[in-house]
């Protein structure tokens, strides 16, 4: 039985690849629509949960869409050492998923419900911590990027000193993904009838499927936004003006396709939302897609992510002493990772750290991942 389910899924995803080959879109969008559907709500139906179904099938990034473009992920030299076991690390350790509460980004989860006008009114002296919360790590479509170097993976403060990871440069490192599987946690809380959702725990290969998940940057209109800056504009002109910027992934019509969906699923949501008559549950229902929102000041970042919704559990997330603060453990990366590009100021954080030094312990580990260094323009650190 589980067999044939396997297979009728995998014959599915490729009539769903052949649409896109043929440039058949809206085929090619239902079917995705259709996965989302009936792995989260089982098929069900309602305008909140079809807004909701197509906001992800957007926002998800299949395989065949992604191609050859390459992913980064920018971290520091201490914990690149211990991804690849190199640098005192005698294993590897995972990836991890880090916690949305502590990200560089203070309103992180909260710009979609602005939009929406749901903000969460805290009016008592005291809150309730939430059940369950988001853990995503993050990459960026900006490769050796100036910016990305100056702000992430920095040690000791010195800009450009951390490593760009490199993935998917031979369009091999995603993998086609069951799109519930970041949301099991999530769905059995929404829905505590479902005996028949799969587990909420992982098997370590399948940290390694989940989907992969674009972000939308959210604009308010003013004088110093220009029009072309998003590809959509919500609400009409007299209003309060909204604008979502998507950078475009594959191909370009299929974008254009992609923002036209997305446009019509957000004026649904602002619609729904602007009744009196909305429930807790149906503002529950926004877990499944507010972690895909972002503020437009952070629209340079060109951002992707893999999530996972967990309950704040022992049983379901781990704890690290040394950075003080809770993850879901992803993948071993040695063999997904096709480079890694040292910053420019890699050797000049005082922390006598060698790019040859580095080069050497990666050929002896990890002899497939090629290292290189980045030359961008840019000051030492002050002596």
């Amino acid at each position: 039985m589980i067999k044939q389910k396997k297979n009728r899924k995998r014959i599915h995803q490729s009539l769903r690849d052949v649409d896109y080959l043929n440039g058949d879109w809206n085929s090619y969008f239902e079917k995705k629509k259709q996965e989302t559907q009936e792995s989260l709500f089982k098929g069900e139906t309602s305008p909140l949960k079809d807004a909701v179904s197509t906001v992800l099938a957007v926002l998800h990034i299949t395989p065949i869409e992604l191609g050859f473009t390459p992913m980064a992920h920018y971290t520091s030299p201490h914990v690149c050492q211990k991804l690849f076991g190199i640098g005192g690390n005698e294993t590897a350790s995972p990836m991890r998923l880090g916690s949305s509460t502590y990200m560089n980004d203070p309103s992180e989860g909260r710009a979609l419900l602005d939009l929406l006008n749901q903000q969460d009114l805290e009016l008592e002296n005291k809150a309730d911590g939430a059940s369950h919360n988001a853990f995503f790590t993050c990459f960026s479509s900006r490769v050796n990027d100036l910016n990305q170097f100056r702000l992430y993976g920095k040690e000791g403060g010195v800009e450009a000193s951390g490593c760009c990871l490199v993935f998917n440069k031979n369009g091999d490192w995603l993998r086609e993904a069951d799109v519930s599987v970041p949301f099991r946690s999530l769905s059995k809380k929404l829905e505590k009838d479902s005996d028949d959702l799969p587990e909420a725990g992982f098997w370590n290969d399948e940290y390694e499927k989940l989907p992969l998940y674009q972000v939308a940057y959210i604009a308010y209109k003013d004088e110093y936004i220009a029009e072309k800056k998003c590809g959509i504009w919500l609400l009409p002109q007299e209003k309060l003006k909204f604008g979502i910027r998507l950078k475009p992934v594959g191909n370009e019509d299929w974008h254009q396709f992609r923002l036209g969906k997305l446009k019509e699923a957000l004026e649904e949501l602002i619609g729904f939302f602007n009744t009196s008559t909305v429930s807790d549950d149906d503002k529950e229902a926004l877990e499944y897609i507010r972690y895909l929102f972002k503020d437009f000041a952070f629209r340079d970042e060109e951002e992707f992510r893999l999530l996972v919704i967990k309950p704040i559990d022992p049983n379901e997330i781990e704890y690290c002493e040394t950075t003080q603060s809770v993850y879901v453990p992803y993948a071993d990366i040695r063999n997904l990772a096709d480079e890694v590009i040292l910053g420019t100021n890699y050797e000049k954080t005082g922390n006598q750290r060698k790019t040859e030094v580095f080069r050497y312990q990666m050929k002896e580990k990890c002899p497939d991942v090629k290292v290189s260094r980045s030359t961008l323009p840019i000051n030492p650190p002050n002596k």
